[in-house]
C-alpha cells in the first residue's frame, strides 16, 4: 500500500476544493476594465492583472506545477497535481501548518506552522522546481 492510498477521502475532496478555489481566483484575470464615468483612471485598479497564463516570472520556469495545500489536522501538506486533481505526494510539516508563502526569489515555498495555542509554531521550506521537501527550518533554496 502507497503512502498516499492512506489520505483520507475528506481530506482530499478539501484538498480539490482548495486547488479549484485557487485556480478560480486567477483563472480569469484579464485586463483591467475603463474607469466608471466621472472617476479617475487611477482609482481603479485590476490587482490580478499580472497573473494570467505566461506572466509568472522567469524564476518559475522548470518548476513542477503544483498546487500544496497545508493540512491543519495532519500536520503535513497536500501535493496535487492540477493537471489531473490527483494528490500526487504529501509531506509532513510543524504542527497547525496555515499558509503556502513563496519566498521573494520564488526557488522555495515556506510553509508557517503556527501551532494553535502554543509557543512553538515553525516555518518549513519546500523546493518547488523539483518537489524536494527541506525539512523545518530549513533555508537552503
Amino acid at each position: 500500500m502507497s503512502k498516499l492510498s492512506a489520505i483520507p477521502p475528506r481530506a482530499t475532496r478539501l484538498a480539490v476544493g482548495a486547488l479549484l478555489l485557487a485556480l478560480g481566483c486567477t483563472a480569469g484575470a484579464q485586463a483591467p476594465s475603463p474607469a466608471p464615468e466621472g472617476a479617475s483612471a487611477t482609482s481603479v485598479v485590476n490587482i490580478y492583472a499580472a497573473t494570467g497564463a505566461g506572466q509568472l516570472s522567469p524564476a518559475t520556469q522548470g518548476a513542477l506545477e503544483r498546487a500544496y495545500v497545508p493540512n491543519l489536522r495532519s500536520n503535513d501538506v497536500y501535493v496535487i497535481d492540477p493537471a489531473t486533481f490527483k494528490v500526487v505526494d504529501k509531506f509532513p510539516v510543524g504542527r497547525s501548518p496555515q499558509h503556502i508563502v513563496p519566498s521573494w526569489d520564488l526557488q522555495t515555498l515556506w510553509v508557517t506552522n503556527n501551532a494553535e495555542g502554543r509557543t512553538d509554531g515553525s516555518p518549513d521550506a519546500h523546493r518547488p522546481a523539483d518537489g524536494q521537501a527541506l525539512g523545518p527550518g530549513d533555508r537552503r533554496g
